[in-house]
C-alpha cells in the first residue's frame, strides 16, 4: 500500500505499508507488517502482531515491534 491515506488506518493483513498516513495506524493480531513511511500519529501493535517500522512515526510505538530502523519521535 502506498500513497497518502487519512487516518486511522487498521492493517488487517500482512504487507509492507508504504506512503503518508495522517493519523494513527492500528496493527491487527496475526498480521506481519513493514510500515516504511511516514506515520503522522502513533502505530498500535496489537499482541500477536509482528511489525517492523523503518520509516518516520511522528507519535508513538504502542506495543512491541519486531525492529525498528527509523525514526520514532514520541518515544
Amino acid at each position: 500500500m502506498k500513497g497518502m491515506h487519512r487516518g486511522p488506518l487498521v492493517i488487517d493483513r500482512s504487507g509492507d505499508v508504504g506512503g503518508m498516513i495522517a493519523g494513527d495506524v492500528i496493527v491487527r493480531s496475526g498480521v506481519c507488517a513493514t510500515i516504511g513511511g511516514m506515520v503522522g500519529g502513533d502505530v498500535v501493535i496489537e499482541d500477536g502482531a509482528e511489525v517492523r517500522v523503518t520509516g518516520m512515526v511522528a507519535g508513538r510505538v504502542i506495543g512491541s515491534p519486531l525492529s525498528v530502523s527509523g525514526m520514532v519521535a514520541g518515544r
